[in-house]
């Protein structure tokens, strides 16, 4: 089977998204050698891309145009002249002979657009506009596979949730103390980007209004600021430090040492840094939003807009163990398996 990856964000974009595309690609390359593998990258990439996999079984192809979505909707369907599969992100090629699936990481600026900008919000419209071309649409989570089908009905029959992982480079990093200041089980870990839906304001407030945060046990956030401000705090507060990015070796070790990881997203699709903490053991107190029940069922659960709530449910877990049942961590092979399967059953029901 011959595969033309959308491997646009391998080189640039969130750290997350470049991750998930490179274990994605060296996982298909290792357990599929009889498959042909093309990654179609900006074409200012290339030659990193090519020292980047290392691999002489991969073939690399440029694209030039931008953003990632018209780059996906225009040329990715010229480019998969030959193949028998076009596997893009978000946006479906209008054009192609090949199989088009679509991964689609979330449709949440149509349930909830209040998280998003005028401009944000015309570039999405083109994720559910193009799908409607998808020969299969694939997603992260039964929750968000349930979301795709409710704002868009007529996807609901193509939609398989198959899952997403850990990235490999943190799965094998060795734990390193970042140095941020903080000691070893004397601290609250928040990880992600920093948007409006992440909630860091209402956390933050629930945290220090509550006294579950002090001085001697602060709030650690890690993650790039977004267009986030947190109202109400000094710069320089000791209970909440903003330490920004951190490796892959400093966040294990975070994960590792904290006494609690909290989450308070408002809307999520998925949720990668739930599956890293449970990775490194770390107990976890989480919104109460259904991708999150389907991650970690076990784990402690708060309603993410009552700050009376999250205070409790964080200082119940920061003063007692609890015994967390252990959250299921897919392997790579296992995601990419089932994407396989995916594009394999499409391609049997168009024979």
């Amino acid at each position: 089977m011959k595969v033309l990856l959308d491997a646009y964000w391998w080189v640039e974009g969130q750290p997350s998204g470049r991750r998930v595309v490179d274990s994605l690609l060296r996982t298909w390359l290792t357990d599929w050698p009889e498959d042909e593998l093309v990654a179609a990258v900006p074409a200012r990439h290339v030659p990193h891309v090519r020292d980047l996999a290392g691999d002489p079984a991969l073939t690399v192809v440029p694209v030039r145009l931008t953003p990632h979505g018209v780059s996906v909707m225009v040329e990715m369907g010229r480019l998969g002249g030959g193949a028998d599969v076009v596997l893009s992100q978000n946006f479906t090629p209008l054009r192609s002979s090949a199989l088009r699936a679509t991964f689609i990481h979330d449709l949440m600026f149509v349930e909830r657009p209040e998280f998003f900008g005028r401009l944000e919000r015309l570039y999405f419209a083109g994720m559910p506009w193009s799908a409607r071309l998808a020969d299969v649409v694939l997603t992260s989570t039964a929750a968000e596979a349930g979301r795709i089908a409710r704002v868009r009905p007529r996807l609901a029959g193509r939609v398989r949730p198959v899952g997403l992982t850990v990235p490999e480079s943190f799965r094998e990093a060795r734990a390193v103390d970042p140095q941020v200041g903080v000691v070893p089980r004397q601290f609250v870990l928040c990880v992600g980007r920093l948007n409006v839906r992440k909630n860091l304001d209402r956390l933050v407030d629930a945290l220090v209004t509550d006294g579950v945060v002090r001085p001697d046990f602060p709030l650690v956030v890690v993650g790039e600021p977004d267009g986030v401000t947190v109202r109400g705090l000094e710069r320089g507060d000791p209970r909440v430090r903003f330490v920004g990015a951190v490796d892959d070796a400093g966040l294990r070790w975070l994960y590792e040492q904290c006494r609690v990881f909290v989450f308070p997203s408002l809307d999520e699709g998925f949720g990668l840094p739930v599956l890293e903490a449970a990775l490194c053991g770390a107990p976890m107190a989480l919104s109460d939003i259904p991708a999150f029940r389907e991650l970690a069922p076990g784990a402690a659960f708060f309603e993410p807009t009552d700050e009376a709530s999250i205070a409790r449910v964080v200082g119940e877990v920061v003063r007692g163990p609890r015994g967390d049942r252990p959250v299921a961590i897919p392997a790579w092979s296992d995601v990419v398996g089932l994407i396989r399967s995916a594009i394999l059953d499409a391609l049997a029901a168009r024979a």
